[in-house]
């Protein structure tokens, strides 16, 4: 910075402030300059700090006051003779990775700043900037603040995780050993609260408790670890002592000799029961349609590409597709609200899954339309089902509370089989049928021909 010297190594001072000024600074000053160091405290003072501070211009003095506390930040001139700013960032970097260093110098090669920088010096201030300082020393502490904290959470997350997946695969796993025809060596105490004691004793098969409809495919799969030596997972049921059956996981480990030879295996098996339950119900959440319980339109649309895929796949096979959807609907919910517009669709919902086979497939496309797929039925066939929704629908009011409310649907009906390019384009068909029934009065079926409607 300047050429008035620091006498000594280091040199460390409080300077007063006055009571107004409360955010305490603690700062070590790279230097040997006592002119240039005392612009900076008083800059540092100016701008709000409580200041205390030591001064160092060598690097045995510097590790030293690195050691023996913490500090807020490091601020360096960027060449003392002997000790640049290259060498003081480094060792600060070894020793306080954490603590922000600036460079406060007049004259520096860009050169240098873009090394420094590339070498975790946070920024460069000129001497002639100094009112900048503070702002840059506010900012810098505020992001390493940060970057603790973010490491902290980290750390937190890792502990949490590592005790997580220590619960997860040492609490609660069963473990076994086995020969190689499956009888009993070892059982961990974990068996006991679960099975019969003469069950699961020394000796006894390990394949009894398994759910008769999964033995034999694990059987199979215990025989294929014995002969090749490769462990497999595999899931199945155990039906426990007290008659209940959960969903179970299990790892194999085969135990060689010296030779090579399978002597042994170790089955550790963990109950996934919870796991499977929220499979399903994810899946179920993934496919249903939240309000009438129906397939959604995604689970829907799936199915058609099934069906169509099923038509190709066998000779002569065929379906039928209706579209459907409830006349003045808005109506219902501008005259009697959403909530029983809600309870409407619940309703047809309700009547339409009444009248299918369990090879159909129902759903709700969006807003007040409906999608049908009827497996294996011909033009004929899907008109009469088709009549017969439309009649019932009609026919049934839904009532809720004191409100009655008596609704329509109009439907459209398109035939299709093997030779369909493109269901999709079936299923535009169908839609444009349903609009022809809009479009001619609701309340009635129309089916797509091949050109042109048929009412």
């Amino acid at each position: 910075m300047g050429p008035a010297d620091v006498a000594g190594g280091a040199r460390s001072e409080q300077i007063p402030m006055p009571a107004a000024m409360s955010q305490s600074l603690q700062v070590l000053i790279v230097d040997n300059s006592a002119d240039d160091i005392a612009l900076v405290v008083s800059a540092l003072r100016s701008q709000g700090y409580q200041v205390a501070y030591s001064a160092v211009n060598n690097p045995a003095v510097m590790r030293t006051e690195l050691e023996r506390q913490e500090w807020d930040v490091i601020i360096s001139d960027h060449s003392v003779p002997n000790f640049d700013a290259a060498e003081a960032l480094a060792l600060a970097k070894a020793v306080r990775p954490d603590v922000p260093f600036i460079v406060v110098s007049e004259n520096i090669d860009l050169n240098l700043v873009v090394a420094l920088m590339k070498s975790g010096m946070q920024d460069y201030v000129q001497t002639s900037e100094l009112v900048r300082l503070g702002s840059v020393i506010e900012r810098e502490l505020r992001e390493a603040k940060s970057s603790r904290e973010r490491q902290r959470a980290e750390d937190r997350v890792q502990e949490s995780q590592a005790i997580f997946q220590a619960i997860v695969e040492n609490v609660c796993d069963l473990v076994a050993l086995v020969d190689t025809e499956g009888r009993r060596i070892y059982n961990s105490p974990s068996y006991q609260p679960l099975f019969h004691e003469e069950d699961i004793q020394v000796g006894s098969t390990s394949f009894m408790e398994i759910h008769p409809d999964d033995r034999e495919r694990i059987k199979a799969a215990f025989r294929r670890t014995v002969a090749t030596g490769v462990g497999e997972r595999g899931e199945f049921r155990f039906v426990l002592k007290d008659g209940s059956v959960r969903h179970i996981e299990s790892d194999g480990c085969a135990i060689c000799d010296a030779r090579g030879k399978v002597t042994k295996v170790l089955v550790v098996s963990r109950d996934i029961t919870e796991r499977k339950r929220m499979e399903t119900e994810l899946l179920q959440m993934a496919t249903t349609d939240y309000l009438t319980g129906l397939p959604n339109r995604r689970y829907f649309l799936a199915r058609l590409e099934e069906e169509h895929s099923r038509m190709q796949r066998l000779q002569g096979q065929r379906a039928a597709i209706l579209m459907l959807d409830l006349d003045h609907f808005k109506r219902v919910n501008d005259r009697f609200g959403h909530a029983l517009g809600d309870a409407c669709l619940k309703h047809v919902a309700a009547l339409i899954r009444c009248e299918l086979r369990k090879i159909d497939t129902a759903g709700r496309l969006g807003g007040e339309e409906f999608g049908i797929i009827l497996s294996g039925a011909d033009v004929t066939s899907a008109q009469v089902f088709a009549e017969r929704l439309r009649l019932k629908v009609a026919d049934t009011a839904c009532v809720l509370k004191d409100q009655v409310i008596r609704m329509t649907v109009s439907i459209g009906l398109v035939a299709v089989d093997g030779n369909e390019a493109d269901i999709y384009d079936a299923l535009a068909r169908a839609d444009r049928a349903l609009y022809g029934a809009k479009d001619n009065g609701r309340n009635r079926l129309v089916v797509a021909a091949e050109s042109g409607l048929e009412i």
